[in-house]
């Protein structure tokens, strides 16, 4: 979690700098963005991705990260193609400033032989087209692509392709809301021990500090997604 940790900081303090104070962007993401608790009933823990990547049904922490958007905002070519803003979404998590410090510290401290074939660089990520395969950063990897959803595997490398002491799932998506005249966008997130063994009644417990990181970092991901996808 060194990695984590220290990219979610930055991201705090980066927020902070452009609203004068690291209270105040916390105060903003708080407000222009919604963080829900998921449970076990939501649709990403019934799918084959879930079940592949999770098969004792470990306890998970999980939640959603929601933003809507005016759809007068968004770039003209995205606002009826619900496939092409969920793909530049997703582009725009991975190539700008949320993620591009954890980025940096992945390839320059987590660089092993074999990850190659890995993306490294924003720029890479701000292009490219998220196949079922695709891995960088050497922590992530897509493992579905269903056009409208975007998942991708992290929690460890992508070396390790069995079960895992640390695991997550990560599902992107966006929705264009006529009647609203918005685009909302989702970024949902579980992170569980998939080879732990399965135990009656376990819960899933991490840090206070990780979770509370944690719950900032995937807003400002968000957040600093939507300028890829704004007119």
């Amino acid at each position: 979690m060194g990695i984590l940790r220290t990219a979610a900081l930055v991201g705090l303090s980066g927020v902070g700098v452009g609203v004068a104070s690291v209270g105040g962007g916390m105060a903003f993401l708080a407000g222009s963005t919604s963080l829900v608790p998921l449970t076990r009933d939501d649709p990403m823990c019934k799918g084959k991705t879930w079940k592949r990547y999770n098969p004792r049904e470990n306890p998970a922490f999980k939640d959603v990260v929601i933003k809507a958007v005016p759809l007068s905002k968004i770039r003209p070519e995205l606002r009826n193609d619900e496939t092409a803003l969920t793909l530049e979404f997703c582009r725009g998590i991975w190539s700008r400033w949320g993620f591009k410090v954890q980025s940096i510290l992945h390839e320059r401290y987590d660089h092993p032989p074999g990850t190659d074939d890995h993306l490294w660089n924003t720029s890479e990520l701000a292009v490219a087209k998220y196949p079922k395969g695709l891995r960088f950063s050497n922590h992530f990897e897509v493992v579905e692509n269903s056009g409208k959803e975007i998942v991708v595997r992290c929690g460890s490398s992508p070396l390790e392709s069995g079960l895992r002491k640390s695991d997550g799932l990560i599902f992107l998506s966006a929705k264009i809301d006529p009647e609203q005249e918005q685009a909302v966008f989702y970024f949902k997130s579980a992170f569980f021990s998939s080879g732990a063994p399965k135990v009656k009644d376990a819960v899933n417990s991490i840090p206070s500090v990780d979770a509370f990181l944690h719950r900032w970092y995937v807003r400002i991901l968000t957040q600093s997604a939507i300028k890829h996808v704004r007119e």
